[in-house]
């Protein structure tokens, strides 16, 4: 068997077909990935202030946003299967309502909820709250 049989032989793209082919795959690959890290940047959750939604609660009433920042009081009423906890950004202070155990007060985290107005648990108001969806 000759050393070579079985392979293809590489040549170089001499003609100017081929040579305009390999750049049309260049660019389709490239687009191609530029598109892929682009969707992924745009699929990242952009975060409001609490600072904005405090000032205009009503804009947001009813919307899911995400939030981040703070721990600051907290509270797990067993009772009722919910806990609340004060989370800051710097801009402002809101009330977050959850089903789960509350994290630790300083924790720095990111949440998801629902913006409402006027909620109250067990007689005691918050105003304007965030009812928590999704916390990472």
């Amino acid at each position: 068997m000759k050393r070579n049989e079985g392979w293809t032989k590489i040549r170089p793209h001499n003609s100017v077909a081929e040579r305009t082919y390999v750049v049309k795959i260049f660019r389709a690959v490239l687009l191609s990935a530029l598109l892929l890290v682009g969707g992924a940047v745009g699929a990242c959750t952009s975060t409001t202030s609490i600072g904005d939604v405090l000032a205009s609660s009503s804009k947001y009433e009813g919307k899911e946003i995400a939030i981040k920042g703070t721990v600051g009081d907290t509270a797990w009423l067993a009772a009722v299967g919910k806990g609340t906890y004060q989370l800051g950004d710097g801009s402002g202070n809101i009330w977050v309502i959850t089903t789960q155990p509350p994290p630790q007060k300083g924790e720095s985290i990111s949440t998801k909820g629902t913006v409402q107005s006027a909620f109250s648990i067990l007689g005691r108001s918050y105003g304007t709250v965030i009812v928590e969806t999704k916390r990472d």
